[in-house]
Protein backbone atom coordinates (compact mmCIF):
# COMPACT_ATOMS: atom_id res chain seq x y z
CA UNK A 1 0.00 0.00 0.00
CA UNK A 2 1.26 3.54 -0.88
CA UNK A 3 2.58 5.58 1.95
CA UNK A 4 -0.03 8.79 2.37
CA UNK A 5 3.31 11.39 2.50
CA UNK A 6 6.72 11.23 1.29
CA UNK A 7 9.36 12.60 1.01
CA UNK A 8 10.62 12.50 -3.01
CA UNK A 9 14.46 12.62 -2.16
CA UNK A 10 14.34 9.66 -0.52
CA UNK A 11 11.55 7.23 -1.22
CA UNK A 12 11.89 4.29 -3.60
CA UNK A 13 8.23 3.23 -4.06
CA UNK A 14 9.34 0.82 -6.59
CA UNK A 15 6.94 -0.48 -9.61
CA UNK A 16 3.22 0.76 -9.55
CA UNK A 17 3.84 2.53 -5.87
CA UNK A 18 5.03 5.50 -7.70
CA UNK A 19 3.06 6.12 -10.24
CA UNK A 20 -0.22 4.92 -8.30
CA UNK A 21 0.75 7.91 -5.79
CA UNK A 22 1.21 10.67 -8.63
CA UNK A 23 -2.37 9.66 -9.65
CA UNK A 24 -3.53 10.32 -6.38
CA UNK A 25 -1.81 13.22 -6.40
CA UNK A 26 -2.96 14.61 -9.25
CA UNK A 27 -6.85 14.16 -8.84
CA UNK A 28 -5.92 16.57 -5.86
CA UNK A 29 -4.59 19.59 -8.75
CA UNK A 30 -2.09 19.71 -11.62
CA UNK A 31 0.36 21.32 -8.57
CA UNK A 32 0.04 19.99 -4.87
CA UNK A 33 2.35 20.81 -1.77
CA UNK A 34 4.94 17.59 -1.20
CA UNK A 35 7.89 17.30 0.80
CA UNK A 36 11.70 16.90 -0.72
CA UNK A 37 14.78 16.47 1.69
CA UNK A 38 12.73 16.88 4.95
CA UNK A 39 11.31 19.97 3.49
CA UNK A 40 7.84 21.84 1.62
CA UNK A 41 8.12 21.39 -2.49
CA UNK A 42 5.60 21.78 -4.74
CA UNK A 43 5.06 18.56 -7.00
CA UNK A 44 4.03 19.39 -10.68
CA UNK A 45 1.81 16.71 -12.01
CA UNK A 46 -0.02 18.09 -14.37
CA UNK A 47 1.11 17.39 -18.19
CA UNK A 48 0.42 21.44 -19.04
CA UNK A 49 2.14 22.81 -16.56
CA UNK A 50 4.93 20.94 -16.39
CA UNK A 51 4.76 21.87 -20.33
CA UNK A 52 4.81 25.55 -19.24
CA UNK A 53 7.43 25.18 -16.15
CA UNK A 54 9.91 23.54 -18.49
CA UNK A 55 9.67 26.46 -21.39
CA UNK A 56 9.77 29.41 -18.01
CA UNK A 57 13.38 29.18 -17.23
CA UNK A 58 13.03 32.72 -15.89
CA UNK A 59 10.62 31.12 -12.95
CA UNK A 60 12.24 27.84 -12.68
CA UNK A 61 16.16 27.95 -13.38
CA UNK A 62 17.88 25.43 -13.78
CA UNK A 63 21.25 26.33 -13.25
CA UNK A 64 20.45 26.91 -9.21
CA UNK A 65 19.27 23.67 -8.42
CA UNK A 66 22.43 21.78 -10.17
CA UNK A 67 24.75 24.39 -8.43
CA UNK A 68 23.60 23.89 -4.98
CA UNK A 69 24.03 19.41 -5.66
CA UNK A 70 26.30 18.09 -8.17
CA UNK A 71 28.34 21.14 -8.73
CA UNK A 72 30.70 20.88 -6.13
CA UNK A 73 31.60 17.41 -7.37
CA UNK A 74 31.05 17.85 -11.30
CA UNK A 75 32.13 21.10 -11.59
CA UNK A 76 31.07 24.11 -13.48
CA UNK A 77 29.24 22.80 -16.45
CA UNK A 78 26.09 24.38 -18.94
CA UNK A 79 24.08 22.60 -16.66
CA UNK A 80 24.36 24.36 -13.29
CA UNK A 81 24.49 27.90 -15.53
CA UNK A 82 21.50 30.21 -16.62
CA UNK A 83 20.90 32.91 -19.33
CA UNK A 84 23.69 34.15 -21.64
CA UNK A 85 26.40 32.14 -19.74
CA UNK A 86 24.55 28.70 -20.23
CA UNK A 87 23.90 29.75 -23.99
CA UNK A 88 27.68 30.28 -24.80
CA UNK A 89 28.82 27.19 -22.69
CA UNK A 90 26.40 25.06 -24.07
CA UNK A 91 27.37 26.14 -27.57
CA UNK A 92 31.26 25.13 -26.33
CA UNK A 93 30.29 21.59 -25.01
CA UNK A 94 27.38 20.38 -27.34
CA UNK A 95 29.33 19.79 -30.78
CA UNK A 96 31.07 17.12 -28.42
CA UNK A 97 27.55 15.41 -29.05
CA UNK A 98 27.61 15.84 -32.68
CA UNK A 99 31.32 15.57 -33.59
CA UNK A 100 31.94 13.03 -36.06
CA UNK A 101 33.72 10.75 -32.95
CA UNK A 102 29.93 10.27 -32.01
CA UNK A 103 28.30 9.77 -35.68
CA UNK A 104 31.32 7.38 -36.17
CA UNK A 105 30.82 5.17 -33.11
CA UNK A 106 26.84 5.49 -33.85
CA UNK A 107 27.16 3.61 -36.82
CA UNK A 108 30.03 1.49 -35.88
CA UNK A 109 30.69 0.92 -32.12
CA UNK A 110 27.41 0.27 -30.82
CA UNK A 111 26.10 -2.61 -31.49
CA UNK A 112 29.85 -4.23 -31.31
CA UNK A 113 30.32 -3.37 -27.99
CA UNK A 114 26.94 -4.45 -27.08
CA UNK A 115 27.63 -7.84 -28.63
CA UNK A 116 30.78 -7.81 -26.67
CA UNK A 117 29.55 -7.61 -22.88
CA UNK A 118 26.64 -9.89 -23.94
CA UNK A 119 29.67 -12.15 -25.30
CA UNK A 120 30.55 -12.75 -21.24
CA UNK A 121 27.89 -14.09 -20.13
CA UNK A 122 25.83 -15.55 -22.77
CA UNK A 123 26.80 -19.11 -22.21
CA UNK A 124 25.47 -18.91 -18.81
CA UNK A 125 21.96 -19.54 -19.18
CA UNK A 126 21.23 -17.18 -16.18
CA UNK A 127 22.45 -13.75 -15.50
CA UNK A 128 21.50 -10.31 -13.46
CA UNK A 129 21.42 -7.99 -16.51
CA UNK A 130 22.44 -4.96 -14.29
CA UNK A 131 24.99 -6.48 -12.84
CA UNK A 132 26.06 -7.67 -16.50
CA UNK A 133 25.04 -5.40 -18.57
CA UNK A 134 22.48 -2.49 -18.26
CA UNK A 135 24.88 -0.87 -15.08
CA UNK A 136 28.23 -1.08 -17.21
CA UNK A 137 27.40 -0.64 -21.11
CA UNK A 138 26.50 3.61 -21.51
CA UNK A 139 29.47 4.23 -19.17
CA UNK A 140 31.64 2.10 -21.67
CA UNK A 141 29.76 3.87 -24.53
CA UNK A 142 31.24 7.03 -22.58
CA UNK A 143 34.88 5.84 -22.42
CA UNK A 144 35.01 4.52 -26.13
CA UNK A 145 33.84 8.13 -27.37
CA UNK A 146 36.57 9.58 -25.14
CA UNK A 147 39.10 7.63 -26.33
CA UNK A 148 40.02 5.79 -23.37
CA UNK A 149 42.57 2.94 -23.33
CA UNK A 150 40.67 -0.37 -23.02
CA UNK A 151 42.47 -1.20 -20.05
CA UNK A 152 41.25 2.15 -17.76
CA UNK A 153 37.44 1.85 -19.26
CA UNK A 154 36.37 0.27 -15.71
CA UNK A 155 38.72 2.33 -13.39
CA UNK A 156 36.86 4.97 -15.33
CA UNK A 157 33.53 3.82 -14.69
CA UNK A 158 34.38 2.91 -10.83
CA UNK A 159 35.18 6.77 -10.47
CA UNK A 160 32.33 8.11 -12.29
CA UNK A 161 29.74 5.85 -10.01
CA UNK A 162 31.97 7.30 -7.25
CA UNK A 163 30.65 10.94 -8.27
CA UNK A 164 27.57 10.63 -8.86
CA UNK A 165 27.73 8.82 -5.21
CA UNK A 166 29.46 12.90 -4.32
CA UNK A 167 32.86 11.18 -3.14
CA UNK A 168 35.31 14.00 -3.68
CA UNK A 169 37.77 11.07 -3.90
CA UNK A 170 36.30 9.28 -6.70
CA UNK A 171 36.77 13.31 -8.46
CA UNK A 172 40.35 13.14 -7.71
CA UNK A 173 41.00 9.93 -9.15
CA UNK A 174 38.88 10.88 -12.05
CA UNK A 175 40.97 14.64 -12.76
CA UNK A 176 44.11 13.04 -11.90
CA UNK A 177 43.63 10.14 -14.81
CA UNK A 178 42.38 12.44 -17.01
CA UNK A 179 44.31 15.67 -16.94
CA UNK A 180 47.67 13.60 -19.45
CA UNK A 181 44.86 13.01 -21.58
CA UNK A 182 43.95 16.24 -22.11
CA UNK A 183 47.63 17.57 -22.40
CA UNK A 184 48.33 14.97 -24.58
CA UNK A 185 44.43 15.81 -27.05
CA UNK A 186 45.74 19.42 -27.14
CA UNK A 187 48.96 18.86 -28.99
CA UNK A 188 47.52 16.12 -30.96
CA UNK A 189 43.94 16.01 -31.56
CA UNK A 190 42.09 12.83 -32.18
CA UNK A 191 38.76 12.18 -33.94
CA UNK A 192 36.84 11.69 -30.18
CA UNK A 193 35.01 13.64 -28.02
CA UNK A 194 37.74 14.46 -26.00
CA UNK A 195 39.50 16.27 -28.92
CA UNK A 196 36.20 18.15 -29.70
CA UNK A 197 35.39 19.62 -26.23
CA UNK A 198 38.91 21.10 -26.00
CA UNK A 199 38.72 22.35 -29.52
CA UNK A 200 35.72 23.73 -30.03
CA UNK A 201 35.57 27.34 -29.98
CA UNK A 202 32.22 30.20 -29.87
CA UNK A 203 32.64 34.10 -30.10
CA UNK A 204 36.91 33.40 -29.59
CA UNK A 205 36.87 31.26 -26.29
CA UNK A 206 37.64 27.84 -26.17
CA UNK A 207 36.88 25.64 -22.60
CA UNK A 208 39.44 25.36 -20.20
CA UNK A 209 41.20 21.95 -18.70
CA UNK A 210 38.82 22.03 -15.53
CA UNK A 211 35.96 22.72 -18.21
CA UNK A 212 36.62 19.88 -20.04
CA UNK A 213 37.02 17.71 -17.38
CA UNK A 214 33.72 19.15 -15.95
CA UNK A 215 31.79 18.68 -18.81
CA UNK A 216 33.33 14.61 -19.23
CA UNK A 217 31.57 14.67 -15.77
CA UNK A 218 28.74 15.88 -16.68
CA UNK A 219 28.69 13.24 -19.41
CA UNK A 220 28.63 9.90 -17.04
CA UNK A 221 26.05 11.62 -15.11
CA UNK A 222 23.57 12.87 -17.28
CA UNK A 223 24.42 10.57 -20.07
CA UNK A 224 25.77 7.07 -18.61
CA UNK A 225 23.59 7.12 -15.61
CA UNK A 226 20.50 8.03 -16.81
CA UNK A 227 20.71 5.82 -19.85
CA UNK A 228 21.98 3.12 -17.79
CA UNK A 229 18.30 3.51 -15.77
CA UNK A 230 16.50 3.61 -19.48
CA UNK A 231 17.84 0.05 -20.64
CA UNK A 232 16.68 -1.53 -17.13
CA UNK A 233 13.38 0.39 -16.92
CA UNK A 234 12.90 -1.11 -21.24
CA UNK A 235 14.09 -5.01 -19.70
CA UNK A 236 11.38 -4.95 -17.26
CA UNK A 237 8.68 -3.30 -19.54
CA UNK A 238 9.46 -6.08 -22.32
CA UNK A 239 9.91 -9.17 -19.90
CA UNK A 240 6.70 -8.11 -17.49
CA UNK A 241 4.30 -7.33 -20.94
CA UNK A 242 5.32 -10.96 -23.30
CA UNK A 243 3.05 -10.00 -25.88
CA UNK A 244 5.79 -6.76 -26.83
CA UNK A 245 8.29 -8.75 -26.44
CA UNK A 246 7.35 -11.16 -28.64
CA UNK A 247 6.54 -8.42 -31.09
CA UNK A 248 9.78 -6.52 -31.48
CA UNK A 249 11.64 -9.82 -31.35
CA UNK A 250 9.51 -10.89 -34.69
CA UNK A 251 9.94 -6.88 -36.32
CA UNK A 252 12.83 -5.04 -35.18
CA UNK A 253 11.14 -2.30 -36.83
CA UNK A 254 8.91 -1.78 -34.21
CA UNK A 255 11.76 -0.56 -31.93
CA UNK A 256 11.91 2.79 -32.58
CA UNK A 257 8.29 3.03 -31.61
CA UNK A 258 9.16 0.88 -28.48
CA UNK A 259 11.77 3.27 -27.75
CA UNK A 260 9.71 6.29 -27.43
CA UNK A 261 7.09 4.47 -25.45
CA UNK A 262 9.10 3.28 -22.56
CA UNK A 263 10.65 6.46 -21.90
CA UNK A 264 6.71 7.60 -21.74
CA UNK A 265 6.14 4.91 -20.22
CA UNK A 266 8.85 4.72 -17.27
CA UNK A 267 11.27 7.92 -17.68
CA UNK A 268 14.70 7.11 -16.17
CA UNK A 269 14.15 10.83 -14.46
CA UNK A 270 10.99 10.40 -12.69
CA UNK A 271 10.72 14.23 -11.17
CA UNK A 272 13.21 16.52 -11.34
CA UNK A 273 14.00 19.25 -8.40
CA UNK A 274 14.20 23.10 -9.85
CA UNK A 275 14.12 26.08 -7.58
CA UNK A 276 11.80 28.88 -7.98
CA UNK A 277 14.05 32.04 -7.05
CA UNK A 278 11.28 34.75 -7.37
CA UNK A 279 8.17 32.45 -6.73
CA UNK A 280 5.35 32.48 -9.30
CA UNK A 281 1.87 31.17 -9.83
CA UNK A 282 1.30 27.82 -11.77
CA UNK A 283 -1.69 25.80 -12.29
CA UNK A 284 -3.49 28.48 -10.05
CA UNK A 285 -0.70 27.81 -7.12
CA UNK A 286 0.98 30.15 -5.64
CA UNK A 287 4.49 29.30 -5.25
CA UNK A 288 6.84 30.48 -3.00
CA UNK A 289 10.22 32.26 -3.39
CA UNK A 290 13.03 30.00 -2.55
CA UNK A 291 10.70 27.12 -3.04
CA UNK A 292 11.70 23.75 -4.33
CA UNK A 293 9.53 22.47 -7.52
CA UNK A 294 9.45 19.11 -8.15
CA UNK A 295 8.57 18.46 -12.15
CA UNK A 296 7.38 14.81 -11.81
CA UNK A 297 8.00 13.87 -15.33
CA UNK A 298 7.02 10.47 -14.98
CA UNK A 299 3.62 11.87 -13.88
CA UNK A 300 2.76 14.19 -16.87
CA UNK A 301 4.08 11.20 -19.33
CA UNK A 302 0.92 9.66 -17.48
CA UNK A 303 -1.50 12.45 -17.67
CA UNK A 304 -5.25 11.13 -19.00
CA UNK A 305 -5.57 14.69 -19.98
CA UNK A 306 -2.34 13.93 -22.38
CA UNK A 307 -2.76 9.87 -23.12
CA UNK A 308 -5.09 7.90 -23.38
CA UNK A 309 -5.05 4.67 -20.55
CA UNK A 310 -1.75 6.31 -20.62
CA UNK A 311 -0.87 3.09 -17.21
CA UNK A 312 -0.61 0.70 -20.23
CA UNK A 313 2.55 -0.27 -21.97
CA UNK A 314 1.68 0.25 -25.72
CA UNK A 315 4.69 -0.45 -28.02
CA UNK A 316 1.94 0.57 -31.34
CA UNK A 317 1.29 3.83 -29.19
CA UNK A 318 1.44 6.58 -31.71
CA UNK A 319 4.48 8.81 -31.26
CA UNK A 320 3.58 11.84 -28.99
CA UNK A 321 5.06 14.54 -27.08
CA UNK A 322 6.69 13.81 -23.98
CA UNK A 323 8.23 15.54 -21.42
CA UNK A 324 11.52 12.71 -20.82
CA UNK A 325 14.02 15.02 -22.00
CA UNK A 326 12.73 18.39 -20.72
CA UNK A 327 10.98 19.34 -24.28
CA UNK A 328 11.33 22.81 -24.93
CA UNK A 329 12.81 23.86 -22.11
CA UNK A 330 16.51 25.89 -22.18
CA UNK A 331 18.20 23.40 -20.78
CA UNK A 332 16.82 20.37 -22.60
CA UNK A 333 19.05 17.37 -23.14
CA UNK A 334 21.22 17.91 -25.74
CA UNK A 335 22.33 13.71 -26.20
CA UNK A 336 18.99 13.11 -26.70
CA UNK A 337 20.17 11.20 -30.27
CA UNK A 338 22.79 9.70 -28.65
CA UNK A 339 20.74 8.21 -25.59
CA UNK A 340 17.81 6.78 -27.77
CA UNK A 341 20.72 5.48 -29.98
CA UNK A 342 22.21 3.17 -27.32
CA UNK A 343 18.84 2.46 -26.01
CA UNK A 344 17.99 1.19 -29.07
CA UNK A 345 20.83 -1.21 -29.86
CA UNK A 346 21.18 -2.52 -26.25
CA UNK A 347 17.45 -3.99 -26.47
CA UNK A 348 17.79 -5.53 -29.97
CA UNK A 349 21.26 -6.89 -28.63
CA UNK A 350 19.84 -8.56 -26.00
CA UNK A 351 16.70 -10.12 -26.86
CA UNK A 352 18.57 -10.97 -30.15
CA UNK A 353 20.97 -12.84 -28.42
CA UNK A 354 19.12 -14.18 -25.09
CA UNK A 355 16.61 -16.61 -26.43
CA UNK A 356 13.82 -17.84 -24.45
CA UNK A 357 14.39 -14.97 -22.16
CA UNK A 358 12.58 -14.56 -18.88
CA UNK A 359 12.23 -12.98 -15.50
CA UNK A 360 13.35 -14.64 -12.41
CA UNK A 361 12.39 -12.08 -10.03
CA UNK A 362 9.69 -9.64 -10.99
CA UNK A 363 9.64 -8.02 -7.65
CA UNK A 364 13.14 -7.43 -7.88
CA UNK A 365 13.62 -5.90 -11.34
CA UNK A 366 10.91 -3.47 -10.48
CA UNK A 367 11.82 0.18 -11.43
CA UNK A 368 12.23 1.96 -7.97
CA UNK A 369 13.40 6.21 -7.16
CA UNK A 370 11.54 8.86 -7.01
CA UNK A 371 14.58 11.38 -8.92
CA UNK A 372 16.56 8.42 -11.00
CA UNK A 373 14.87 5.67 -11.29
CA UNK A 374 15.66 1.83 -12.58
CA UNK A 375 15.75 -1.15 -11.63
CA UNK A 376 18.89 -2.18 -9.29
CA UNK A 377 18.56 -5.95 -10.26
CA UNK A 378 17.18 -8.14 -13.29
CA UNK A 379 17.51 -11.25 -12.83
CA UNK A 380 16.94 -13.84 -16.45
CA UNK A 381 17.26 -17.20 -17.28
CA UNK A 382 17.20 -17.75 -21.55
CA UNK A 383 18.78 -20.66 -23.72
CA UNK A 384 22.96 -20.83 -23.05
CA UNK A 385 24.92 -19.78 -26.66
CA UNK A 386 26.45 -23.00 -27.03
CA UNK A 387 22.44 -24.71 -26.88
CA UNK A 388 21.24 -21.94 -29.25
Amino acid sequence: MTPPDIDFAKALLPGKELHDYLRTQREAGAVVETTFAKRPAWLIVGNDELSAAFRDNAAFPAGEQYQRTIEPIQGRTFQSMDGREHHVYRKLATPAFRSRAVEAFDCEGLQPLAHEMIDRFAGNGEADLVKEFTGIFPFLVIARLLGVPRDAEYGLMRWSVGMLQLNKRSARDFTEYMLPALEERRRAPREDVLSALLHSEVEGRRLTDEEVLSHIRLLFSAGAMTTHEAIGNMMYALLTHADALDAVRADDSLLDNTVEELLRWETPVAVLPRMTLTGTQLGGVEIPAGATALFAITAANRDPAAFADPDRFDIHRPPDIKLSFGHGGEHSCPGIHLARRSLRVATAALIERLPELQLLDETAARPSGCTVRGPKSIPVRFRPASLA
